[in-house]
């Protein structure tokens, strides 16, 4: 594969994804957290000489790509005229035309490998229902066909030319609103389009096809200690152990077995659980989580208000249920020396990325917090924004990936300040926006800061307790020593 230019256009907005996302563009719509963007350049990296973004009313495309993609290119279509004169505007934007051309819409999540990109072809994919497609049956192109066209397939929105500068005079010499007319006169001058047929193209078009998209492609996505798999049929979620794995097989039982315990209130927080001997069945639940809001959505600070007054609500409501016994707290005195001493001191004696000063500062706030009485709750063990999903449309919240163990007690109770110092290292500390390298939401921040105040909980202990999680969390992102170096400049600007 040698070197082309990419133009995507991605000026529409996401309006058919209402309520889930109202003010940004479609091409960045997070799928499984990740925007439409990133799986584009991600299948590009390394042949693409140049990209050209067309993008519409709203500037979040370009914000984000100054952090994740800063050689992008960027052009406006100041109205929306179609994909036609979207793509026209992105190859003129090219500094080289004389290259093959590909042309991806923002919106198109394809995973379909080895692709001859750069020659002529178009992608394809063979679909039931025909009205809502661009056809294609080698020879004529059919718009939306109102009857069913035999031995046509629908255009999924990936283009490749490979004379550039034909490309460029096709889109340039009609001014209709399809593409498809481009495509005609492409072909007609410089020779047919081979067709290649896929099944690895993901539709994020409304609400119901996103859901489904985020399901299936968590059939695609490893685990580092369980595989997921998505049954469309029953709309569940099936997490199975490494059997060779004892770690994994004891995460995963820890899991279900916390999911188990709920009582029925706060088994409304939470994926419905189908019974099964070893594997974890749970419902598929629609929503995006609550990191994906504060990493990339405009939200106004009367909407995180909102939200994290529920986010408290449930917690301080639901899952606060307080057991007074003796020999319990006896015993959690021992698990909560284990958690914040004696793990905290192991991760901070292997990390030589503090000083000797930094780290008695960081275990004399261990020892703070193991100190302080609290009474034993139920606890979650992972409780920040990446873990909590959100269903607008219906206004649901479900907490989800719980540790189910404290220390080496296994169950749903807990030190409950364990959880808040966990959202403390999230939201205030920005746990998601480092290990993302977006700007960290300060908005999302200042409310925390006030609900914690408002509900009369110990500020102190929750922000020690969550610099100090941030802290021993580096050594568990040894995958990227950036992510690291981020992390790590925070901690020691926050003691």
């Amino acid at each position: 594969m040698g070197k082309f230019n990419l133009v995507i256009p991605a000026a529409g907005s996401a309006t058919r994804l209402k309520p889930l996302s109202s003010n940004i563009s479609k091409v960045m719509v997070r799928v499984n957290g990740k925007p439409c963007l990133d799986y584009i350049v991600e299948a590009v990296n390394g042949s693409v000489e140049e990209i050209v973004v067309v993008d519409g009313k709203f500037d979040d495309i370009r914000e984000y790509c100054k952090i994740k993609h800063p050689k992008i290119n960027f052009v406006k279509q100041p109205k929306l005229n179609g994909p036609r004169d979207a793509i026209n505007l992105g190859i003129k934007k090219l500094k080289n035309l004389d290259m093959p051309l590909v042309v991806w819409l923002g919106d198109a999540i394809i995973l379909e490998k080895d692709l001859p990109l750069g020659e002529d072809f178009l992608l394809t994919k063979e679909v039931q229902d025909q009205s809502s497609w661009c056809m294609w049956d080698g020879m004529q192109y059919y718009n939306k066909p109102k009857w069913y066209i035999n031995d046509a397939v629908a255009l999924v929105g990936l283009y490749s030319f490979a004379y550039g500068p034909g490309a460029a005079k096709a889109f340039d010499e009609t001014d209709e609103y399809d593409i498809s007319h481009a495509l005609e006169n492409y072909a007609g001058e410089w020779g047919p389009f081979q067709k290649i047929v896929t099944n690895k193209w993901y539709d994020i078009g409304d609400l119901p096809t996103y859901y489904k998209t985020c399901a299936e492609l968590l059939n695609l996505k490893s685990r580092a200690f369980n595989n997921l798999k998505f049954n469309s049929e029953l709309g569940t979620i099936r997490k199975t152990p490494d059997y060779h794995n004892n770690h994994s097989i004891t995460t995963l039982r820890n899991e279900k077995m916390w999911y188990e315990k709920l009582t029925p209130e706060q088994s409304m927080f939470v994926p419905r659980i189908l019974p099964h001997n070893t594997d974890l069945i749970m419902s598929y639940e629609s929503g995006i989580l609550l990191s994906d809001l504060m990493l990339y959505e405009n939200l106004p600070s009367s909407v995180w208000d909102y939200i994290l007054e529920k986010v408290f609500t449930i917690k301080l409501k639901y899952f606060n249920d307080s057991v007074n016994n003796s020999k319990l707290a006896n015993k959690f005195s021992k698990q909560s020396r284990e958690m914040w001493i004696n793990k905290n001191q192991e991760r901070l004696n292997n990390n030589d990325n503090f000083s000797r000063v930094e780290k008695e500062i960081l275990m004399s706030y261990a020892i703070d917090i193991h100190k302080k009485t609290r009474p034993i709750e139920v606890h979650h063990g992972d409780f920040h924004f990446g873990n909590i999903l959100y269903n607008q449309s219906t206004d649901q919240f479900k907490l989800i990936d719980p540790r189910g163990q404290y220390g080496s007690y296994v169950g749903t109770l807990g030190d409950n300040y364990y959880d808040w110092a966990k959202l403390a290292h999230d939201l205030h500390f920005g746990y998601s926006s480092l290990v993302n390298d977006v700007p960290h939401n300060t908005v999302v921040n200042t409310i925390f800061i006030e609900k914690i105040m408002k509900h009369n909980l110990d500020y102190d202990l929750i922000i020690k307790g969550g610099l100090l999680l941030l802290a021993t969390c580096i050594p568990l992102h040894y995958d990227d020593k950036d992510r690291q170096k981020r992390m790590i400049k925070k901690v020691k600007d926050s003691l």
